[in-house]
């Protein structure tokens, strides 16, 4: 297979729309305005995931390919400028997109490193645990922080996590390697 890194080799609502190629899958997800999609690009180092001011513009599940997998940036969660029908729809579709998809093994959760953790964030992690998949948490944004609220914030969300924490900068590329590492513990070239 031949695919260029980074291209779009999906955009779905729904199961029939998604690869059926059995590829392993490694979702992005997180709030609207977490930088799902600036760290996938900065993580490629090629512009793949289409980037916008306005928080939940990512309305679709969009798959990207990758050598012999894809990366799956999901719609975030919280606020979207969409119709409450839209978020319904595509709110449906992730739920079922994370209980079902049998080829999905990974998952990275952005965090904004200035907030705390809330509802929505630990339930992803209930769901990860849930489903014996390996979940990496990548707190964004950390170069709006100078160094001791970068540790302060760190501590914090360490401890709600219960898991580590890639403090991770899309700007700089602070803290990519980290999640590259833990990609490549799956097995993955990235």
């Amino acid at each position: 297979m031949s695919q260029s890194k980074g291209r779009l080799a999906a955009s779905a609502l729904s199961s029939l729309e998604m690869p059926r190629d059995g590829l392993t899958e490694v979702a992005f997800m997180g709030r609207s305005n977490a930088g799902k999609s600036s760290l996938i690009n900065a993580l490629l180092g090629v512009k793949a995931a289409h980037t916008s001011s306005t928080p939940g513009r990512t309305q679709r599940i969009h798959f990207y390919t990758m050598p012999s997998w894809y990366i799956v940036d999901l719609p975030g969660f919280g606020y979207a400028r969409a119709s409450h029908k839209a978020r319904e729809i595509f709110g449906q579709a992730v739920e079922d997109y994370l209980a079902h998809r049998q080829p999905l093994v990974g998952g990275v959760l952005i965090q904004d490193a200035r907030r705390d953790a809330e509802e929505e964030e630990q339930m992803v992690v209930r769901w990860a645990d849930s489903r014996n998949i390996l979940l990496v948490v990548a707190a964004s944004k950390m170069d709006r922080l100078n160094r001791a609220q970068q540790r302060d914030r760190h501590e914090k969300l360490v401890e709600q996590y219960q898991r580590p924490v890639f403090l991770v900068s899309n700007r700089t590329g602070e803290g990519l390697d980290q999640v590259r590492g833990a990609i490549r513990g799956l097995g993955l070239t990235i």
